[in-house]
């Protein structure tokens, strides 16, 4: 009896600081005049749990949706507004157009589009209070993803997007706030 209460009042422990440790593993991204919180390592971590998959997947060799030059040239000011489109085409366009064979797949995937809607409410909010401009660059940069993505067929080109999240994943990443450095190199 004593034996039981210990594991369970060592699994309620547990289960807080994982709880505390998602909390804490939120990163703030500074997108233009908007300033929201991401989970990127969690994001990381599903991505690369299909990553191998969908690259085997990917028979596309020769084609790109996001070539180096349309996430690095975002203009800072835009890139709220960059990441609304991009967020709401990943939702849209890639994760419901996916077939997961795995249930790890369709899992991982599942929770890469549920934190894909939070974090497009959050930019939502932004867009709402006039803080997250666009331009004709989010435009026109958004329109070249989508005629790459166009021209393949609907799977082949949902695998291709998938495999390619890894580039949207740095260009997101590069918006951390200094901030988020300080405490990092605080608690190593």
């Amino acid at each position: 009896m004593m034996m039981m209460k210990m594991t369970t009042m060592m699994m309620k422990v547990c289960l807080l600081l994982l709880c505390v440790c998602r909390v804490i593993s939120a990163r703030r991204l500074q997108l233009g005049s908007c300033t929201v919180n991401v989970h990127t390592h969690e994001l990381r971590h599903h991505f690369l749990s299909i990553r191998q998959s969908v690259v085997a997947q990917d028979t596309q060799i020769g084609i790109r949706l996001m070539k180096s030059d349309i996430l690095k040239d975002v203009q800072v000011s835009q890139s709220c507004c960059f990441l609304r489109h991009l967020l709401r085409f990943y939702v849209e366009r890639v994760f419901g157009s996916t077939s997961a064979s795995h249930m790890l797949q369709q899992r991982s995937t599942g929770v890469l589009a549920n934190a894909f809607l939070s974090i497009k409410k959050d930019l939502r909010q932004c867009h709402d209070q006039m803080h997250c401009q666009c331009g004709e660059q989010s435009r026109l940069k958004m329109e070249a993803i989508l005629a790459s993505f166009d021209k393949l067929e609907p799977q082949a080109a949902a695998v291709k997007a998938l495999g390619e999240l890894g580039a949207v994943l740095e260009w997101l990443e590069s918006f951390h706030t200094s901030r988020d450095a300080s405490l990092e190199a605080m608690h190593g």
